[in-house]
């Protein structure tokens, strides 16, 4: 399984070994940089001291890493990757660097995966040159999958998402509307519209992109962007299968036109702990499942769709809202010594059918243009 911030550099002779070294005290000691975490983990490899063939250590190395680094010959990193590759939303970031440290080129994932950015990121640092070849970075246009990358979203299209860089290369205007605010100054290629067909036709945009947790009119010519924003609140009767969970879960996203895609996790009391049913649902789904005591969820600020019944049962008025809150208001860093303001907004209500009771609550989220 990827893993998070884990980089794996393999060199093939001694030069290449003492730089595959000075490339990961780069960047084991620039935590500060935004592309990394101070839990990141480099891996070096020499392939001399190899216990399996190379293309054991690239499988393995392809599967469990979020960049891949060959101290070598592009052509080495060519052959071993090719067989592992899937697409560029899943591959990771692959960069070759000569052995003399000259020039550092990003061969895949250069803009999902980041490996455009960490090559000009190890390149400043090691006085290289990094080769970025991607059309969009030569011309120094507006990238959708470099921009959805870096926000965090979801890219509900991906043929629409190359259809519209292509779009961008050759001179079109994409119309832009976000249900959130926006830091940072739009690119030029980009027009602010209100998200409504007509008027994105009067400012002439070919293609269009959306980004939120609503979902829209799939029409061919509208990307939709979906941020990890929302919290899943559930509650049920003992004993409630997984697929009546799922039903009723599509039932209620699809009548509210919100995107299951914006989902990131799911919360519930914590006497839901092991409730197979809302385990199973949240494995096919997904989502990480998050449960708090009656007293926490009491703690939480709100106000909430109160039962009497669930006071009496559980220890608490209302599972499903303040459990959905509870996981964005542990989640949200707040200063030292500052009383926790409410960092979400329940999109949806307490509803209940057939045992089952869901609510869905959205982070605050935001975009930001470079």
């Amino acid at each position: 399984m990827r893993q998070q911030n884990v980089v794996s550099i393999i060199s093939f002779t001694r030069n290449g070994n003492a730089l595959a070294q000075r490339i990961r005290h780069t960047i084991e000691n620039c935590p500060e940089n935004r592309a990394f975490s101070e839990n990141i983990k480099v891996h070096v490899q020499e392939s001399r001291k190899l216990s399996g063939s190379l293309k054991e250590w690239c499988q393995n190395a392809f599967a469990q890493s979020e960049t891949l680094i060959f101290v070598g010959a592009a052509g080495i990193a060519v052959r071993l990757t090719a067989e592992f590759i899937k697409d560029k939303f899943h591959d990771p970031a692959v960069l070759v660097v000569d052995e003399l440290g000259r020039f550092i080129i990003p061969i895949l994932s250069g803009h999902v995966g980041g490996g455009n950015d960490f090559a000009r990121f190890l390149a400043e640092r090691l006085k290289a040159v990094p080769v970025i070849t991607t059309a969009t970075d030569l011309y120094k246009k507006f990238a959708v999958d470099t921009f959805a990358a870096e926000n965090n979203l979801y890219i509900s299209d991906r043929l629409l998402a190359k259809k519209i860089s292509a779009a961008v290369l050759e001179g079109e205007r994409i119309g832009f509307f976000c249900e959130k605010q926006v830091f940072g100054r739009m690119p030029k290629e980009l027009v602010w519209t209100d998200g409504v067909s007509e008027r994105d036709e009067e400012v002439q945009a070919a293609y269009r992109i959306r980004v939120g947790v609503h979902k829209g009119e799939e029409d061919g010519k509208t990307l939709f962007l979906y941020p990890k924003a929302l919290v899943l609140g559930i509650g049920c009767q003992k004993g409630i299968s997984a697929e009546e969970i799922e039903r009723f879960v599509q039932q209620n996203l699809c009548q509210r036109q919100i995107a299951g895609e914006s989902l990131l996790a799911a919360a519930s009391v914590d006497l839901k702990m092991k409730e197979k049913g809302i385990t199973e649902f949240c494995q096919r789904w997904n989502l990480s499942f998050c449960t708090f005591s009656p007293e926490q969820l009491a703690e939480i600020p709100g106000i909430f769709t109160d039962s009497a019944f669930v006071m009496d049962t559980v220890g608490v008025g209302n599972v499903c809202e303040r459990a959905a809150a509870a996981y964005i208001m542990k989640s949200a860093a707040v200063k030292e010594g500052q009383a926790p303001e409410p960092l979400y907004r329940l999109i949806q209500r307490k509803t209940a059918e057939c045992g089952i009771t869901l609510a869905v609550a959205e982070a605050d989220w935001s975009v930001e243009f470079e």
